[in-house]
């Protein structure tokens, strides 16, 4: 019987606030670990799952627990392992993901971030689901978030959208409003920054990324031509520096300006107590979040609200995408009860009740999203169509990821031309190496 690797990572462990939520597609809480189901009759099956974050390793072995086993001839047994996207100590869930499906040894199923679809996809690491009846339950746009080169290579478990999460209470300690359009949030930021206050308490991950990307890819996908101005991208006849000038300009003006403290950020992860402290304590009026239940969970002694990002002209736009992909390592030794556990786990009832559970909006068709009255102005636009993906994949290069790089090369001190140039050369190189697989 073989167990996935341990190397680095942490068994998935019971969540204590798990007992306490409503049942999952049928699926009650359990306590945490592998439950075996005895039925001499039966063959026994172990599949492994290696999962980012135990939160989710839990809910997927507990519906898996509960509901699959109940419809299979076979006894299925589930080993789930997971580790955190930012290391912790040693590996981060990425780079362990990458030596366990380099190993040969890798897990029957596997939560693929979007960073690395493109690189699998020419490794040979995903199997196209695209032939599952869960397709026709997800919605448009989560689907176009699972598909590349014509594959559909993972189930999005969920679907959610990047903002700002603004300390109301502070804003109007200083008779500010939360702002609704680039002219009203510059104009916040000013006055907070002339009253002592720092405005964004940016971090060095997406907390400096989606300012390039909403100002700079906003023009793109709002545009009549889109489909076409995408197929250029695509191509490489268009260069993606003519929409980023203007996001990695925005940027450079939000540091040049000290609204964000470029030293403090570029030490600063997402997500971590360092960043959820400083807003908490009231030394920043803003953070930029993803959209789920965790992000109102730390207590804050103010209102908090969450919104898109203000900086258009026109109004405020976020970063959409689908959440938790689940893909199927096409390797598997267990390739058909793989495929079982994602069709079962694919249903629309499911995929509502991991949003629920999650905080999040659902990826199936209606887009039902959790009751989060703090993060209601971000929710009624998340799924609109002229939102940003955090990875588009149309294109055959990275948009998150090298975004995300140059975004910390830019605070360091490189000029806008050279990262230009340099985001221009990465789109044509991987197109190169990317294109028509």
């Amino acid at each position: 019987m073989r167990k996935p690797p341990m190397n680095k990572t942490k068994r998935c462990k019971g969540i204590a606030a798990l007992a306490a939520l409503c049942l999952i597609a049928g699926c009650s809480a359990k306590p945490a670990g592998p439950e075996v189901y005895l039925d001499d009759r039966n063959e026994e099956v172990v599949i492994t799952l290696f999962a980012q974050g135990a939160t989710v390793s839990e809910l997927i072995q507990q519906c898996f627990n509960e509901e699959i086993n109940q419809q299979q001839e076979k006894t299925l047994i589930l080993y789930s392992d997971s580790a955190n996207f930012y290391a912790d100590e040693g590996l981060s869930y990425r780079e362990l993901l990458l030596k366990r499906m380099e190993s040969g040894e890798a897990d029957d199923l596997y939560i693929i971030p979007a960073e690395d679809v493109l690189e699998f996809d020419r490794e040979g690491y995903i199997y196209d689901l695209s032939g599952m009846d869960f397709v026709g339950n997800l919605s448009d746009e989560a689907l176009k978030q699972s598909t590349y080169n014509g594959k559909v290579f993972s189930l999005p478990l969920t679907y959610t959208a990047f903002g700002f999460l603004w300390n109301v209470d502070l804003l109007h300690q200083y008779g500010l409003e939360i702002p609704e359009n680039l002219t009203e949030f510059l104009d916040i930021c000013e006055t907070l920054k002339q009253n002592g206050v720092l405005p964004y308490g940016a971090n060095m991950d997406y907390g400096l990324s989606l300012l390039a990307m909403s100002t700079g890819l906003a023009p793109l996908y709002r545009d009549a031509d889109k489909d076409q101005k995408l197929a250029q991208l695509a191509a490489g006849t268009l260069p993606i520096s003519d929409y980023m000038r203007e996001g990695f300009t925005f940027l450079k003006q939000m540091i040049d300006n000290g609204y964000l403290n470029v030293e403090q950020a570029l030490t600063t992860e997402p997500n971590r107590d360092e960043e959820i402290s400083r807003f908490r304590e009231g030394q920043c009026a803003f953070i930029s979040s993803i959209c789920r239940a965790s992000a109102f969970s730390h207590d804050y002694p103010f209102e908090v609200i969450m919104t898109g990002m203000p900086v258009l002209e026109e109004g405020t736009i976020c970063v959409v995408g689908a959440d938790h992909r689940l893909a199927v390592n096409p390797h598997s030794e267990h390739l058909e009860e793989a495929l079982t556990t994602v069709e079962t786990l694919g249903t629309a009832k499911t995929l509502n009740e991991f949003a629920k559970l999650l905080g999040k909006t659902s990826s199936a068709r209606g887009n039902e999203a959790s009751a989060l009255p703090q993060a209601a102005p971000l929710v009624s636009s998340l799924t609109a169509a002229d939102q940003i993906p955090n990875q588009d994949f149309s294109l055959h290069f990275n948009t998150w990821n090298t975004i995300k790089e140059l975004c910390v090369q830019l605070a360091k001190g490189e000029s806008i031309d050279a990262l230009c140039e340099k985001y221009d050369q990465i789109q044509l190189e991987e197109i190169k190496t990317y294109q028509g697989r």
